[in-house]
């Protein structure tokens, strides 16, 4: 190659110039400026590489090839560190390398570059270093066929026009770059807003993929969030198919693996491997993960960006990128890394938000439920009665409550299986928190599964904002579940999970929310009978009869008869504001050997009624008492006993009447306020019962 004239050398300058004055894409105007550079010197195809300000990657700035490099050869940035640059960032002059005797060595990340152009027939390499300010700022290459001999006048010529070139670089990238940061600040703003001004967070994130997909061309957009205890607490994903929007949808249905465990962990493995994986590294992710090869497969992704939005004690979060046809690399790596801030700290306060929210539902609820309540007429007040059948429930009772055993409390109506649930409650390390009560016999059929799972606004017609179910209700503390009998079949499969997984989801609900719980049952109907006619599940029969309590009927107790009596005619001429009056020992007897159906709850409204009807100083039970209906086979038996029995009887249950009066009455027995004025009968008739029946003084003098 000849020398060149200066004549020449000024021609070329004020070409160049001119060029760069007058041409504003930075594409057209080195594709000009290329075409003259090959009229002067000899070369095949040119290239321009750069060099961030970190000296840390090359990055490709412009190409005009005559040949078509394989797919398999990145495009995108690659490090400087270690390769067969990092020692020309320095060099001031012009360097010819022959491909084919300087090819680096295997360590060498640029290897596959060169080996590539040497099978393409290229053989030779120039490099002009393109400086500003006494810095290089890229590198201007010729790429040819053949080798040929640079003059030091070519290698000066080409120093020269390498200068104002170096300049247009330096301007097209400070361009480049402000262009990228008003796109940048555009971007994040238009994040911002979808981030901040979006409620609904499904809304929200469709939103912010819309902003993520004009930047990075993706398909898809993945959020994970988890929990302290490992479980999700969002699992997000959004695709675009068709060159449409983007839409959410569940990739593990679509893969058909909802319920593989394994698939579920891997997903919890991938959130942690932050960074880019296009080509070959993506292929070796698939390898590893058969979630990444199953996606692949099915979507057709073949790059992926990790990214870790944060990982804190209790909680992990991570964001996936994936595409189909475009492979990412540092530059998309960055601008995820921009909004990924704003993207964690969106999140963060909707979850703190949402717990927030969940808490103060809760806490209303509990609120309610607890008013309601105070105000609702419960039938007692306490346990009463210490007949041995009673006795033997109560040992149970206090043998499960402190454990957090499901308990299962079957008897007749009016037995109080509500009043035993509540000891068992009151008696448990839970007792500080609520016990909610479900009636599952008088909850609609079409409403029970909101009441007991909650729903969702939206979920259905009338769903016009969230609820608590329940369920979530009773978190930390106990449920109640009376009349568990009468559940529908079709709901006994969903409380069969929330028994064994302590989880439940909402109507119309993605998120799968954990309770704590325990869970006390109670019927009057024969499970068993119903498990094998086909009206019960028998896995949820077994489930909740963990520990079975069987409340005996008030005829198996009537020695407690009398002590109810008259605990209910105190209760009740209380709540009334009526005086106490006594029950006369015929009416006691009539009570105590009736067969009381109704049970408690049965004696009780009897009582009820005599108060507010009584007008004398003793309780009237005329028109009050039921009429007696057919004996049962129990009451027949009890009908046979004999008298002496009978009289033993009727003798102890006089016995603790008197008893328990005098200790009300501070063991006075006559006079304003004594025994025998609460009893309605004469002081010397009661002090001659007490010499039969055997009291003996226990206060001070003339007192019992």
């Amino acid at each position: 190659m000849k020398d060149r004239t200066l004549s020449e050398s000024r021609q070329l300058m004020q070409y160049i110039s001119d060029a760069i004055g007058t041409i504003r894409d930075p594409q057209e105007l080195f594709r000009t400026v290329t075409d003259k550079l090959r009229l002067i010197f000899s070369f095949d195809s040119a290239v321009i590489v750069t060099v961030d300000r970190e000296r840390r990657y090359l990055s490709l700035f412009f190409e005009m090839l005559r040949f078509d490099l394989p797919d398999h050869i990145s495009r995108q940035k690659r490090q400087i560190a270690g390769s067969w640059f990092e020692h020309r960032l320095d060099d001031r002059s012009v360097t010819t390398v022959s491909i084919e005797r300087e090819i680096p060595g295997p360590a060498d990340p640029d290897m596959p570059v060169f080996k590539t152009l040497h099978e393409l027939g290229m053989r030779q390499l120039v490099l002009a270093p393109l400086r500003v300010g006494g810095r290089v700022i890229g590198f201007l290459n010729f790429v040819s066929k053949e080798e040929r001999e640079w003059s030091e006048a070519d290698r000066e010529l080409l120093a020269v026009v390498s200068a104002p070139i170096a300049i247009a670089v330096s301007n097209a990238l400070a361009y480049e770059e402000l262009r990228q940061r008003e796109a940048e600040t555009a971007m994040q703003l238009a994040v911002n807003n979808a981030l901040l001004t979006i409620r609904d967070r499904n809304s929200m994130m469709l939103a912010f993929c819309e902003q993520v997909g004009k930047l990075v061309p993706c398909a898809f957009i993945g959020i994970r969030v988890l929990g302290e205890d490992g479980r999700y607490r969002i699992f997000d994903n959004f695709i675009r198919e068709d060159g449409g929007g983007f839409h959410s949808f569940s990739p593990l249905d679509r893969l058909d693996v909802g319920g593989d465990e394994s698939i579920l962990q891997e997903t919890m493995e991938i959130i942690s491997r932050p960074g880019v994986y296009s080509g070959d590294s993506f292929d070796r992710l698939a390898g590893e993960f058969r979630l990444v090869a199953l996606v692949k497969e099915r979507f057709g992704f073949c790059s992926t960006i990790i990214s870790q939005l944060w990982d804190i004690t209790g909680s992990r979060a991570g964001m996936i990128i994936s595409g189909t046809e475009h492979a990412f690399g540092e530059t998309e790596l960055a601008t995820v890394r921009l909004i990924m801030p704003q993207l964690a700290l969106a999140l963060q306060n909707f979850l703190a938000f949402e717990e927030i929210d969940r808490l103060r539902r809760k806490l209303e609820g509990e609120r309610t439920y607890l008013v309601e309540e105070i105000r609702a007429a419960h039938n007692f007040e306490e346990i009463i009665g210490s007949s041995a059948p009673l006795a033997s429930v109560l040992r149970r009772v206090s043998q499960v409550a402190p454990t957090d055993a499901t308990v299962l409390i079957q008897g007749e109506t009016g037995t109080g299986k509500e009043l035993i649930a509540r000891a068992i409650h009151n008696l448990s390390p839970r007792k500080d928190r609520v016990l909610v009560r479900v009636n599952c016999a008088a909850l609609p059929a079409a409403l029970i599964e909101s009441e007991l799972f909650g729903h969702e606004k939206g979920s259905f017609t009338g769903a016009t904002e969230r609820r608590i179910g329940k369920f979530e209700l009773a978190d930390g503390g106990t449920i109640f579940l009376d009349e568990v009998g009468e559940m529908p079949l079709e709901l006994q499969a969903k409380m069969l999970r929330v028994l064994q997984e302590r989880e439940l989801e909402r109507i119309g609900g993605r998120q799968v929310i954990p309770v704590d719980l325990r869970v006390i049952a109670a019927t009057n109907r024969d499970l068993e009978q119903e498990v094998a006619e086909g009206r019960f599940r028998g896995d949820l029969f077994f489930r909740l009869n963990a520990f079975p309590l069987s409340l005996p009927p008030l005829r198996e107790r009537r020695e407690d008869i009398p002590v109810l009596a008259i605990h209910f005619a105190e209760k009740f001429s209380r709540e009334f504001g009526k005086p106490f009056r006594s029950i006369r020992e015929v009416d006691m007897a009539e009570l105590a050997g009736r067969a009381w159906r109704g049970n408690i709850r049965e004696l009780s409204h009897c009582v009820e009624q005599a108060v507010i009807l009584s007008e004398g100083a003793a309780l009237d039970f005329t028109g009050v008492l039921p009429s007696r209906l057919p004996e049962t086979a129990a009451s027949e038996g009890v009908r046979q006993a004999t008298m002496k029995e009978l009289e033993e009887e009727m003798s102890n249950m006089e016995r603790r009447l008197v008893l328990d009066t005098l200790e009300r009455c501070g063991g006075r027995v006559s006079g304003a306020g004594g025994a025998a004025e609460r009893l309605g009968i004469n002081a010397k008739t009661l002090y001659s019962r007490i010499d039969k029946l055997g009291i003996r003084k226990r206060y001070a003098p003339g007192r019992w």
